[in-house]
């Protein structure tokens, strides 16, 4: 029993450093991306809408092909029934039963192929919508990536500045231990370990907050823990030329999806016209059919001798005597079922030819909507265009401002970090007070936090940038 108890602990224990192992699920940019383009639920209606655009498509092409019926009617008819067998009304229960294959085949058709024409176009803008969605997905994750990389990096300096303080703490408690610093002189370093730690707090939240956006655009449960892979970024950064706004703006129009799919769509909506003036004119079918049917009402009528001769009314000339005739019997019978339909089939092949007069205006009103809306397709068009160039030029100026921030951040945190240096050098000769080199210590703190944010304000508008011109975002 003790090896079995020992077993089950030791399976128990294995089972939990397993379970610790696969809570926190490690996600690189790429596994981000791949994930996100997998599962995610707007991306999976885009499909479904596709595959509805793509059905629509074959059911307008089959348009083009014959429409065939097959009827088959039943009757109970009670009552005084007109028999056109002999041409006479009978009261009876009647059972009536008609069969019919019907084939209509177009010919002339201006709506059909409009209609297969304007399909087409729509199930290509449904692709390429679902790319415009792709794009936006991935430019959301690289938000929140970054977010979490400059949450990431300033958490990390904020907690190296709060050991250098502590160091310091530990110094001061020396210096006073052995008498050579008083007491009050911890003071300061106190304040200031406890305002470092709360930075490290707020950094924390931040980070978490961070998070939390990229495991809700993965649509992730918000408990499930991941860490993300921080990509290698030098700590300075070579700051490119960025190309002119016009010249980004035309290498987009081309590419970009949005821009595609608001041209199909004045395409398709253009298309629509044809579409509704296709009714204003005649359209021609071939038609034919094959009928058949069985009643109760048809019968077999079969005539025998009975041997004997009946006076048939009429006189022999000359005489009284009547002439007779052999005496017959008629009996009725049913006529077969499949033997009806045999005889009461039919066939028929004709041309159908509908020519529209009047409609109460609706062809009309019909292609003055399709034109509105046509119309109305383009100004969409021109304005997905002026769209794509704000947030060109937006991101352009951004990017602009970021190289300056950077480059002003890179000179303001230098110069920073030698006023610190030269404050501890006058700490060290008792020149100034622990709180002045306190607040040259929280303007490096500063200094470093902005130049951290403009990095990164930097990398997300220059890979906006790239993503507009067609290269693909890398981290």
């Amino acid at each position: 029993m003790k090896f079995s108890y020992k077993r089950i602990f030791l399976l128990f224990g294995i089972a939990i450093v397993y379970a610790n192992g696969i809570a926190q699920e490690t996600w690189n940019w790429e596994k981000c991306i791949d994930y996100a383009l997998k599962n995610n639920l707007q991306l999976q209606q885009a499909d479904v809408n596709i595959a509805l655009g793509e059905a629509t498509v074959k059911g307008n092409k089959m348009g083009y092909s014959p429409m065939i019926n097959a009827d088959v009617n039943y009757n109970l008819r009670i009552g005084n029934n007109f028999n056109f067998f002999n041409s006479s009304y009978e009261r009876q229960l009647v059972h009536y039963q008609d069969y019919g294959v019907n084939l209509s085949q177009p010919i002339i058709d201006l709506v059909t192929p409009a209609t297969v024409k304007k399909s087409k176009l729509e199930l290509s803008a449904l692709k390429l919508d679902q790319e415009t969605l792709k794009n936006n997905i991935q430019l959301q994750l690289l938000t929140a990536f970054l977010n979490i990389m400059n949450a990431n990096e300033q958490k990390e300096q904020a907690t190296q500045q709060h050991q250098t303080t502590k160091e310091q703490f530990d110094r001061m408690n020396t210096l006073i231990a052995s008498g050579a610093a008083a007491e009050n002189a911890i003071l300061d370093i106190e304040a200031q370990l406890t305002n470092e730690a709360l930075s490290i707090s707020q950094i924390k939240n931040q980070l978490d907050i961070a998070y939390l956006n990229l495991k809700m655009l993965l649509q992730l449960d918000p408990k499930q823990s991941i860490q993300v892979e921080i990509p290698r970024i030098p700590e300075l950064l070579t700051l490119d030329a960025i190309a002119d706004v016009n010249t980004i703006y035309e290498a987009a129009l081309g590419l970009r999806p949005e821009i595609k799919s608001a041209q199909l769509k004045a395409q398709s909506a253009q298309q629509q016209i044809n579409v509704a003036k296709g009714n204003y004119f005649p359209s021609l079918n071939f038609i034919s059919n094959v009928n058949t049917f069985f009643t109760t009402q048809n019968k077999t009528n079969q005539t025998t001798t009975t041997g004997n001769f009946v006076p048939s009314g009429a006189i022999v000339d000359g005489t009284f005597q009547s002439v007779l005739i052999p005496e017959t019997i008629t009996t009725q019978s049913k006529n077969p079922y499949k033997k009806q339909l045999n005889q009461n089939l039919s066939y028929a092949f004709g041309l159908t030819l509908n020519v529209p007069i009047f409609n109460k205006f609706q062809v009309q009103t019909a292609v003055k909507q399709s034109r509105l809306n046509y119309k109305m397709a383009l100004i969409s068009e021109k304005q997905a265009g002026l769209d794509l160039f704000n947030s060109i030029q937006q991101a352009h100026i951004k990017a602009q401002a970021a190289i300056e921030n950077y480059t002003a951040a890179d000179k303001n945190y230098t110069i920073a970090q030698k006023s610190y240096d030269y404050a501890l050098e006058r700490l060290h000769a008792g020149s100034i007070s622990q709180l002045e080199v306190n607040t040259a210590k929280n303007n490096v703190a500063i200094a470093l936090s902005k130049l951290t944010q403009s990095k990164y304000e930097y990398l997300f508008n220059t890979k906006l940038l790239d993503f507009y011109q067609g290269k693909k975002i890398e981290l």
